[in-house]
């Protein structure tokens, strides 16, 4: 299935949210007219391992998962990418290095790298900020290596919900909720658990009274100092900090 055009594909609606703090407003008229925004239903792919896609794709809003194919034929999920992600920062001429699908309905970017570096030559922040994300994300595949290597299954899980209470991501204060949008399979495949470990330590976070969950893929963080213990390897320090009060009504429904 082809991805739709959404608002006939111009960005009038969806803001392309990568380089726009970057742009003055010239700039970012200029960038509107190089991005074609689309839209993937839950479970379409967005571009396939192997294949040559020369456009840098960003989601604007849902979320993408990245898949590759081991060389025993098995499929796992190396990245999970949320609004304002680049899916992937690889050449314009060489071939995807793994599979994007959609998580949940998502609504895409997309600008084609030639285009992109032609507009980058006048406001060379946008190198910069390339080479920043891309500096970043070797950062964070180190650290995902070390944790999938010698964490232990709280600390995966932890660190993972973390990773969806980033400003960029999703509201970080506490008691807003967290949006999910990944089966617990998919979470298990990410973290190299099984969906019965996976749950499980959800089981426990909602009884120890860390998080709140009001269904699968909502959760409300009402303990995060104890969360970032818990990804940390220190689960005891902060076990018995009170939760705090204008959070007690919630945690009834939780």
């Amino acid at each position: 299935m082809a991805l739709q055009l959404v608002n006939g594909g111009r960005p009038d609606a969806v803001a392309f949210p990568l380089f726009n703090t970057l742009l003055d407003r010239t700039g970012r008229r200029q960038l509107q007219r190089l991005v074609t925004v689309v839209s993937a239903s839950r479970g379409q792919i967005v571009a396939r391992q192997g294949e040559v896609n020369r456009d840098l794709i960003v989601p604007a809003s849902g979320v993408i998962k990245l898949s590759k194919v081991a060389p025993d034929g098995q499929r796992l999920i190396i990245a999970f990418r949320a609004p304002g992600d680049p899916i992937s920062l690889q050449r314009s001429d060489t071939p995807w290095p793994g599979t994007a699908q959609a998580v949940s309905d998502c609504i895409l970017c997309r600008v084609e790298w030639e285009s992109l570096g032609r507009l980058a030559n006048r406001y060379p922040a946008i190198h910069q900020a390339l080479l920043d994300l891309a500096s970043d994300e070797i950062a964070s595949q180190q650290d995902r290596l070390l944790l999938l290597g010698r964490g232990t299954t709280e600390e995966k899980l932890a660190s993972f919900i973390l990773e969806y209470c980033h400003p960029a991501r999703a509201p970080s204060s506490i008691g807003r909720e967290i949006h999910l949008p990944m089966r617990r399979s998919e979470i298990a495949e990410y973290l190299a658990l099984t969906t019965e470990t996976v749950s499980r330590v959800f089981s426990r976070l909602k009884r120890d009274r860390i998080i709140m969950m009001r269904r699968p893929s909502l959760i409300v963080v009402l303990n995060r100092p104890a969360l970032e213990a818990m990804a940390m390897g220190r689960q005891g320090e902060t076990q018995h900090r009170t939760v705090p009060a204008a959070l007690e009504s919630l945690q009834g429904s939780g």
